[in-house]
């Protein structure tokens, strides 16, 4: 399963990708801003994670961008619990799959990691 991780937090960025990498069907990418949006171009991702946790709210720009071009590829969003009450109404219209709080939960993120495996596994049957 190949993933990109869009976000501009280093620490949280890291995080992501080391939980993933602990999972060898996961390939892991990462980027930042429109630049690393831009590698959905070369690349079919199965999932897409984009932090939006920047006062200027460039995480939600780049999703909205994303669902522009591409309404396949499963999105998750990685935001504070406050500040995920006001993308509620964007994501149905977004189509995001999931929601991932900072800070990160260790139980929590294995969680979402379970359901994307589980979720590829009856996309490919």
């Amino acid at each position: 399963m190949d993933v990109l991780v869009l976000e501009s937090n280093k620490r949280i960025r890291d995080q992501i990708v080391v939980g993933l990498q602990n999972f060898p069907e996961f390939a892991v990418d990462t980027g930042e801003g429109f630049g690393g949006l831009n590698l959905t171009r070369g690349k079919a991702y199965d999932f897409v994670f984009i932090g939006t946790n920047c006062a200027d709210d460039i995480g939600m720009q780049l999703a909205q961008k994303l669902r522009e071009t591409d309404t396949n590829t499963s999105l998750i969003l990685v935001t504070t619990a406050k500040k995920s009450k006001s993308h509620q109404q964007l994501r149905t219209r977004l189509d995001v799959l999931s929601m991932l709080y900072v800070p990160i939960e260790p139980a929590d993120f294995f969680r979402l990691v379970a359901r994307l495996r589980r979720r590829e596994v009856s996309a490919s049957n």
